[in-house]
């Protein structure tokens, strides 16, 4: 189910949503969100979403698992995360982002996590790779290493429980210092977000992206000049509103556009798996991590 929204004097981010089985038409989507002929891709049912369903499930039920908390100290966005302790992303323990040695070092001890919680049934190692290969026009798909050959962690897995969400952001995510190997071999005109629904909430959740980039003049923040204004984004913006069911897959130039996830309603998490995508500066490999 699709729901858009245009207010004020914005029309809404250019979305193609699609079922997997009409996805020849879009092989070189990726370029496409560089290029800005797309801005968001949702394919439905990009993943199975029967073998999804028990591993939903199992991660759900799964307090043992040892889930990572980096907004903890913000409850309403007190995401869980497996696959690392140290996000390549700012978090709310860590704000301007974790060093690359720090993040390789987490890879490193993490990298077995996601894997050993999904369990045998179902492998997204391999799953991953050839998903977005159908939209990276031809190139090889591969996971980024650093100088030094340590592998960068290739996705992790995210739980966002009852009342907990997203709050609206860019992905502006190469200008931390994490990011400065990275940015030199791929191209930083933006960054797209790709991620994989493996349970949906009962309600809430959605997703919505906003027709405010970077270099939108004035977009409104609230008084501590830090965040964004959501109410008067919404009012004064169009957007695009998208429910996602297990199995769906969404591509977005994050890096471009304000996007935020809606607060998680009902006791059934909402479960995904997910990270970051560049083109290479060469043109011939998608790099992809998380």
């Amino acid at each position: 189910m699709t729901e858009s929204s245009v207010t004020g004097t914005s029309h809404a981010p250019r979305c193609v949503d699609v079922p997997l089985t009409a996805t020849a038409a879009l092989a070189n989507a990726i370029v496409d969100l560089y290029e800005q002929r797309t801005d968001v891709l949702v394919v439905r049912g990009a993943l199975p979403a029967a073998q999804l369903a028990p591993i939903g499930l199992r991660l759900d039920a799964g307090h043992e698992l040892g889930w990572e908390r980096p907004n903890e100290r913000m409850p309403p966005e007190d995401i869980q995360l497996l696959g690392t302790d140290t996000p390549a992303t700012p978090t709310y323990r860590c704000p301007q982002g974790p060093s690359l040695n720090d993040y390789l070092d987490s890879a490193a001890k993490h990298h077995a996590d996601a894997d050993q919680a999904i369990g045998p049934g179902f492998d997204f190692q391999q799953h991953l790779p050839q998903l977005l290969r159908r939209f990276s026009g031809g190139r090889d798909v591969r996971v980024p290493r650093a100088v030094d050959g340590r592998e960068y962690v290739p996705y992790t897995l995210r739980r966002l429980a009852e009342h907990k969400q997203i709050g609206i952001h860019h992905d502006r995510h190469f200008r931390l210092r994490l990011y400065e190997q990275l940015a030199e071999i791929v191209d930083t005109r933006t960054l797209v977000s790709w991620v994989i629904t493996i349970q949906a909430p009962e309600e809430g959740g959605e997703l919505f992206v906003y027709n405010v980039t970077p270099d939108t003049p004035n977009a409104p923040k609230l008084p501590n000049g830090f965040q964004f204004d959501l109410a008067a984004i919404e009012q004064r913006y169009g957007y695009v509103k998208l429910i996602m069911q297990a199995g769906d897959l969404f591509l977005l130039a994050s890096g471009t556009y304000l996007h935020r996830v809606g607060r998680i309603l009902g006791p059934r998490a909402r479960i995904t798996v997910g990270g970051f995508l560049a083109l290479e500066r060469s043109g011939e490999q998608v790099l992809y991590w998380s």
